[in-house]
């Protein structure tokens, strides 16, 4: 089959005032994966006269070799025009000139935003005002990065790269568009982007060249002028990257660790070593080993962490350090049972840390079979009133985690095993403060 075919009968929309050259071969399996619902979309944006252009991360991605996620558009229609040719769309940022647009409700949605000229930012977070235009190439002297400065004209099959980003995608330098100082002062959050963006996963770590380096640690306190959302959405991507040790601590060598913190001591020991599979545990285990000596809770509630992030995070930093004796089936029974899921974040962070035994531990674990009512508690607080008489309240709640946690130390199965411990615990005159709880440590 000819090469962008697909794309060759699309009806061509108005033309971009800037020289673009055929779309690389490369770009050949991006242009085959395309949902049929954008195509649809450039279509009518076509037939109405429109110019419309792919933009942004997705032509990155493709150049990459990578299927993306979500594709945006770039429009010369105002947004009050979109919205009329597509009724079923969102009004996402209108102000702004951005439209979400779908064909139907439910169906898949598609950024697009309307050119833009110049503008003045006068407090690093966003423009004071917003100018519509008409050109493409004042629209992408406007990015921040090369490799986000192209524009892709799918019904002509040209790509607009004024800025030579294919060729930085390809030496895997990252570059300014013009003025790197003058970039970064337009959007504090471009700071944090430029860091995102040294991760290439699979690709590997690209590293911003010398103007850039230099406008990172200039324009670093421009951070304290970005929300906190903004500044968390960027952290949380750049801690589950493939590579993020290296751009953690390229971040601290810069100084823009300290002014995330806001003054918070951090420890980056281990991080290069950190194993897990998921996104969620691997953000949680790398805060968790950063701050394992500074209670960190006040400070991801200032940075809008979600609260189960922070007790995630509190509750693997209080374990960390805190290790069964390997020898001790019932301690390693109750450390098993406390942290349930979280055990296999806590393990490897001994294992990234390097702490004494940890692997043993996680050969004897994986060596102890399962607890036979598989740590789910036996006795209700029903069935304990019925033996006992307590009458609810603190007594019994401490009775029932004293018992649950002798079930677990003892592999008890049944509740008639329960009973004949209960009947040793004098649980009528003793204090039941000092009665064991299923906790670790």
């Amino acid at each position: 089959m000819e090469p962008f075919a697909r794309v060759k009968s699309l009806p061509k929309g108005a033309l971009g005032d800037i020289k673009g050259r055929g779309l690389p071969i490369q770009l050949e399996s991006w242009v085959n994966s395309l949902p049929n619902d954008l195509l649809k979309i450039v279509s009518i944006f076509a037939e109405n006269n429109a110019g419309i252009w792919v933009v942004g991360g997705s032509i990155r991605q493709g150049l990459s070799g990578v299927t993306p996620n979500d594709y945006d558009l770039a429009t010369d229609m105002k947004p009050n025009q979109v919205l009329k040719c597509f009724p079923k769309s969102i009004e996402t940022g209108v102000e702004y000139g951005t439209v979400t647009v779908r064909l139907k409700a439910g169906g898949d949605m598609f950024e697009v935003t309307t050119l833009r000229c110049d503008q003045e930012y006068l407090d690093g977070r966003r423009p004071e005002s917003v100018d519509f235009g008409t050109s493409l190439t004042v629209d992408l002297e406007r990015r921040d990065l090369t490799i986000n400065a192209m524009a892709i004209d799918l019904a002509r099959q040209e790509l607009y790269d004024p800025y030579n980003g294919l060729d930085d995608l390809q030496s895997g330098v990252l570059r300014a568009v013009g003025e790197a100082t003058l970039r970064l002062e337009e959007d504090g959050l471009r700071v944090m982007r430029v860091y995102r963006f040294m991760d290439q996963g699979d690709g590997g770590l690209w590293h911003p060249d010398e103007m850039l380096s230099a406008a990172l640690i200039e324009c670093r306190e421009m951070l304290v002028n970005v929300s906190l959302e903004r500044v968390w959405h960027e952290l949380r991507r750049i801690l589950s990257g493939f590579h993020a040790a290296d751009v953690l601590a390229r971040m601290d060598l810069d100084g823009v660790l300290k002014i995330i913190f806001n003054g918070h001591t951090f420890d980056l020991n281990g991080q290069s070593s950190l194993q897990i599979i998921s996104e969620n545990s691997v953000i949680e285990s790398r805060l968790a080993m950063m701050f394992r000596g500074d209670n960190p809770a006040n400070l991801l509630k200032h940075l809008t962490m979600p609260k189960s992030v922070i007790n995630r995070v509190s509750e693997l930093r209080r374990s960390i350090g805190n290790l069964p004796n390997e020898n001790d089936v019932t301690q390693l029974r109750v450390y098993r049972a406390v942290l349930g899921a979280g055990l296999d974040a806590q393990l490897a962070c001994e294992r990234a840390l390097d702490t004494k035994d940890a692997k043993n531990i996680q050969a004897a674990l994986n060596q102890l079979p399962e607890n036979d009512a598989k740590d789910v508690a036996l006795a209700d607080g029903h069935w304990i009133v019925d033996k006992t008489g307590i009458k609810p309240g603190i007594r019994l709640g401490r009775l029932k985690d004293y018992l649950h946690r002798l079930q677990v130390e003892n592999n008890v199965s049944s509740l008639d095993e329960l009973h004949s411990m209960l009947n040793d615990i004098d649980w009528e005159e003793s204090d039941p403060s000092d009665w064991p709880q299923l906790r670790w440590p």
